[in-house]
């Protein structure tokens, strides 16, 4: 089994990717395909994103596929107020890099076998994955149904490409929304991190740039989506419909501990 993560390299992206590399070879994935798409950041600073992450990832995973989107027509953002100067908290250096890159029409063209699929960012691109091949899971954060819009009155992946998004929902989902990460037990913001981790430290940046920002709250949406797709038992599902008449099968976080708690364990 592959996971295709559609990830647009922000901060909680950074956070998504590096909690399913530390558990990719005890989740028997064979692959996992990173497609580094536009939303948060610029396309080519996604993909110099994605490389200079997975180079720092010290530890061993299942082998990595990096797909390369910058030849793709897509909608972005440079949100650096959220997620730093360089989209990913300048946190991280270069380092030798060892995983296979891939231009995202030779990868799409050549995509088979069975899959999960995590998607992050806009939609722009995933329609297409979903119409050459359905998978077997398919979890997305985006969407909100009663929680305020934070981008242009859309939750911002759903904002960036509304139409891309609306084809990709008539496919069988799990939405992590707004709804489901606006839990008190979700946000960090006045919490103390003391990991050292590589993911305790890219959650604690996150939590630092939200203060500074002024934002309301820290929640790492992204790893939020993780979390259901490794323990959906935490959630329940429940049905809405957005503000576009799409209609959503969204999560509601119910397992009650605090997220620092979960990753500690």
């Amino acid at each position: 089994m592959k996971l295709v993560l559609f990830c647009d390299y922000g901060l909680d992206d950074a956070a998504a990717t590096v909690d399913v590399l530390l558990h990719s070879e005890s989740d028997g994935y064979e692959e996992v395909v990173l497609v580094a798409v536009g939303g948060n950041v610029p396309p080519s600073i996604s993909l110099r994103n994605a490389i200079r992450l997975v180079s720092n990832c010290d530890f061993t995973y299942a082998p990595v596929t990096v797909v390369d989107t910058t030849a793709e027509e897509q909608p972005f953002e440079f949100l650096t107020s959220v997620h730093g100067g360089d989209g990913m908290g300048d946190l991280f250096r270069d380092k030798p890099f060892r995983a296979n890159v891939l231009p995202y029409r030779e990868w799409l063209n050549a995509f088979s076998g069975e899959y999960f699929l995590l998607s992050l960012g806009p939609m722009t691109l995933v329609p297409r994955l979903l119409k050459k091949r359905a998978p077997k899971k398919f979890v997305f954060m985006g969407g909100n149904i009663a929680e305020e819009p934070n981008f242009q009155g859309y939750e911002f992946n759903h904002a960036l490409d509304r139409a891309a998004f609306s084809e990709a929902v008539k496919f069988p989902h799990v939405a992590i929304t707004m709804d489901t990460c606006r839990n008190r037990f979700l946000n960090i913001q006045e919490e103390k991190i003391d990991g050292e981790s590589l993911l305790s430290g890219i959650v604690s940046r996150a939590r630092d740039l939200t203060l500074m920002s002024g934002e309301k709250g820290c929640y790492l949406w992204d790893d939020i989506a993780v979390k259901y797709l490794r323990h959906p038992n935490w959630f329940t599902v429940r049905y809405g419909e957005d503000r576009d008449g799409n209609e959503l099968t969204y999560a509601e976080y119910v397992h009650g501990e605090k997220y620092l708690k979960l990753l500690e364990s």
